[in-house]
């Protein structure tokens, strides 16, 4: 929002309106006149008619500086969410900008295009709708979903076998056409990550084993009829435990049990990330766990469960010179740049990686803060089982 409109004294003194009454319940005020006082003027009429909204982004103006009433304000309504937010974001880089509903039991989620939200469970596939969850699919164990808009493709993880069907039968009228359309395309799946790569959209299918993991890429094409269906492009193993992967234009990042490798699917060509020897670790710290890999600009962000550095294109470590580091050990990431969210069993940590500095710590309550999703939206669930998605402020 603009900060001239919000402190434009010239359209706020041009306004036509009086400043209406606060409704008052005729019950709430007790009457201490007697019948012997007929001069005693009656309670002026309840009046329904709202603040402007001009005097009502005025008011929340003088609250710039009140955390506490900034959030308060921001859940009225949704009129008050859009100038309460701007003045928050001053305060409080990452705020939640959207409430899903309560569920304990919500293993993953993805957000969609129309605002809806998908959800994974232990017994199946759920829609939001109308602050209700509707069940799509009745599935065992579902730990990750994602979709395809462009192909209207719909991926489901339950259990270890991988599914897709078409999207817009999730979001339709009757969504028990959706599991008569499934289509299995792996039956032995770990995880699983889509995205752009050589200008393909390509889903890459991860089988971990105890010594090696197998990864197995497959492109998402259009056929014929109009449908969209998967058909294998590359395959390749690495000789050790994979926790993520992470596909980018013409490479692919995987976090090993033992750090990192960055392969070209085309020439099979593998290197390790960060090229260069790690720097000791303090005297009695335990032994860091690779965890994630984004690529920022022409840079690698490294994230260790307790540290996050950069490195260049040819693998040169920046750890050195620039480093962020914590203290309790984080397992899942999100990258909204300039901000790298961590999430470890006390709660949520956000650094500017531009800066080198931690801007904001939320503290976990009853269970922790879980991270459902990262892309298009990040939801997480708290431990009281609400579901939020995140915003970041804008980079400044």
């Amino acid at each position: 929002m603009d900060r001239s409109r919000l402190f434009d004294f010239a359209s706020l003194a041009a306004l036509k309106h009086t400043r209406p009454r606060l409704p008052t319940r005729a019950t709430s005020v007790p009457n201490f006149y007697t019948p012997e006082s007929p001069h005693v003027p009656s309670p002026p009429p309840l009046s329904n008619q709202p603040l402007p909204i001009e005097i009502v982004e005025r008011i929340i103006d003088f609250l710039h500086a009140d955390k506490t009433a900034l959030i308060a304000s921001s859940t009225v309504c949704r009129s008050w969410f859009p100038t309460s937010r701007y003045h928050l974001y001053t305060l409080l880089p990452v705020i939640p900008v959207a409430v899903g509903e309560s569920c304990r039991k919500v293993n993953t989620a993805v957000a969609l295009a129309d605002d809806g939200i998908l959800y994974g469970t232990n017994n199946g596939l759920y829609l939001s709708c109308n602050h209700k969850l509707l069940r799509v699919l009745k599935l065992p164990a579902v730990s990750q979903i994602d979709v395809l808009p462009t192909h209207d493709l719909l991926l489901v993880l339950s259990g270890r076998r991988l599914l897709v069907g078409p999207l817009h039968l999730a979001t339709g009228a009757d969504p028990a056409l959706l599991y008569r359309r499934l289509v299995v395309l792996s039956t032995d799946a770990s995880f699983f990550q889509a995205a752009e790569h050589g200008g393909k959209r390509v889903v890459c299918v991860v089988h971990t084993g105890r010594f090696s993991s197998h990864f197995k890429l497959l492109e998402a094409v259009q056929l014929p009829a109009g449908a969209s269906a998967f058909k294998p492009y590359r395959s390749f193993y690495l000789p050790d435990h994979a926790h993520s992967v992470h596909i980018w234009n013409k490479t692919i990042g995987a976090a090993l049990r033992r750090g990192f490798q960055c392969v070209d699917p085309v020439s099979l060509v593998t290197f390790p990330v960060p090229v260069g020897p790690a720097p000791p670790l303090p005297e009695g710290a335990p032994p860091r766990k690779p965890r994630a890999l984004f690529r920022v600009d022409e840079r690698f962000l490294v994230c260790y469960d307790r540290c996050a550095f950069f490195m260049d294109k040819a693998g040169a470590s920046s750890e050195h010179a620039f480093a962020l580091r914590w203290v309790d050990a984080a397992k899942q990431f999100a990258l909204h740049y300039p901000y790298l969210l961590a999430f470890s069993a006390v709660g949520m940590h956000a650094w500017r990686v531009d800066r080198g500095v931690c801007v904001q710590t939320v503290l976990a309550r009853g269970g922790g803060i879980r991270l459902l999703a990262s892309a298009p939206r990040i939801l997480v669930r708290l431990g009281d089982g609400r579901v939020l998605a995140l915003g970041c402020a804008a980079e400044g």
